[in-house]
């Protein structure tokens, strides 16, 4: 055990008592904790139970980032919504809950799709952890865990499965080091409205768009009558253009309800593992090694058979997004400064323009990419500290730019 922690001067009495069972683990440091940040990106069924364990084991600050707001079917997996009202916001209701557990440290909770995070937050973590169940969002993720170096612990469940696997950039693979196969769902948004159904999956989206002609909105498919609308005419199209079998109500509710089916245990038990891979790798980066080295493998857990399996990842390092030819740099702006000055600089540091197309800079947006005017200023174009722009049209490929906003009169370029 270490001394140190019980009569550290950086804790409190009541830390030092509320504390006192993991002081007596071996290699123990909670003042490694207490002055540690983490950011954990989405707080449903996984990031419930990790905000929770790493509240309770004192961790010193915790930012949570949800977009979602609560749904009843939230409240038999997800602990922090108890007596919180449907439909408030995931993050903030996560945050009250988690003050009662431990008022000793700093939690805040910003209601933010990822592209809206303000990029300081990544910065200053000193882990991200992800509870994301979309493929879209952990791209987005990862793009800034690389860029600022920050080891990133994924988690994800799927019925009585799950895995776990940490990022740790530029050692490992990252979630763009292999290219990853795009579900049947999302043909889905690629279908043209008009025409013959090209895939089976067509005839449902089909059936989708024909009830909110109809209604003029969605459907819900926990409604059985509507249910029954799209069953029957989704079928229709599909025994009319041979795409069987004929679709069941349960694989219609899975396709357009986007729920993941889940249970509690098995995110107690993806999630337990993610909160102290953390934990070691906490106290691994700065410096105590008594609680062992972080994981780089990827992890498996079969909840049916309770067997784990590790397999290897290596990085990838022509990788689109970690690789040795990816082009990284940094660029220094005032607010009232336009955005051609960053092709102008790129252009001072030695890269070449392709002449053959316009320069373009272009941030994500949601779930769309929006192209920046260059004639425009910073504040113009809405950016902020830290954002991330990728430049296109030079000779060399793709350049992505972390742009830092200056408030004096001075222009920096940062080599």
């Amino acid at each position: 055990m270490s001394e140190s922690d019980f009569f550290s001067n950086n804790l409190t009495e009541e830390e030092r008592e509320l504390y006192d069972r993991q002081f007596r683990l071996q290699g123990w440091n909670q003042s490694i904790l207490k002055n540690s940040r983490v950011l954990m990106v989405g707080v449903g069924g996984l990031g419930c139970e990790i905000a929770k364990n790493l509240t309770m084991v004192g961790v010193g600050h915790i930012d949570l980032v949800d977009l979602d707001v609560i749904e009843h079917s939230n409240l038999n997996r997800q602990m922090l919504f108890i007596g919180a009202k449907v439909a408030r916001p995931k993050a903030l209701a996560a945050v009250d809950m988690l003050k009662k557990i431990n008022p000793n440290i700093t939690i805040k909770g910003y209601r933010s799709s990822l592209e809206q995070l303000p990029p300081v937050l990544y910065k200053k973590a000193d882990v991200i952890i992800s509870g994301l169940d979309s493929m879209q969002a952990r791209l987005n993720l990862n793009t800034q865990v690389i860029r600022f170096n920050k080891p990133l612990v994924d988690g994800g469940v799927n019925g009585y499965h799950g895995h776990i696997y940490t990022i740790f950039p530029k050692i490992n693979a990252c979630f763009e080091c292999y290219s990853v196969s795009s579900s049947e769902s999302d043909d889905m948004a690629a279908c043209t409205v008009v025409g013959i159904p090209r895939k089976r999956i067509h005839c449902l989206f089909k059936a989708m768009m024909k009830f909110e002609e109809i209604n003029s909105n969605p459907p819900n498919v926990k409604n059985i009558k509507e249910l029954k609308f799209l069953k029957d005419n989704a079928n229709e199209l599909v025994e009319k253009f041979g795409f069987e079998p004929l679709f069941e109500e349960k694989e219609i509710i899975q396709i357009i309800d986007h729920h993941d089916p889940g249970i509690i245990t098995i995110n107690a038990v993806i999630a337990s593992i993610q909160s102290h891979e953390v934990i070691k790798i906490l106290n691994y980066i700065k410096g105590n090694k008594g609680l062992g080295i972080p994981n780089k493998s990827y992890i498996i857990y079969n909840g049916m058979t309770a067997r784990f399996y590790h397999l290897d990842k290596p990085r990838n390092d022509k990788c689109p997004q970690c690789g040795d030819d990816v082009l990284w740099e940094d660029f220094y702006l005032r607010k009232d400064q336009p955005l051609q000055l960053i092709i102008d600089g790129l252009k001072m540091k030695g890269h070449n323009l392709d002449s053959e197309m316009e320069p373009i800079i272009t941030i994500p947006d949601f779930n769309s990419i929006r192209e920046l005017d260059l004639q425009r200023t910073v504040l113009e174009n809405r950016l902020f500290p830290l954002s991330l722009l990728t430049i296109s049209g030079f000779t060399e490929g793709d350049i992505y730019v972390t742009l830092h906003i200056f408030k004096d009169k001075t222009l920096k370029h940062s080599s």
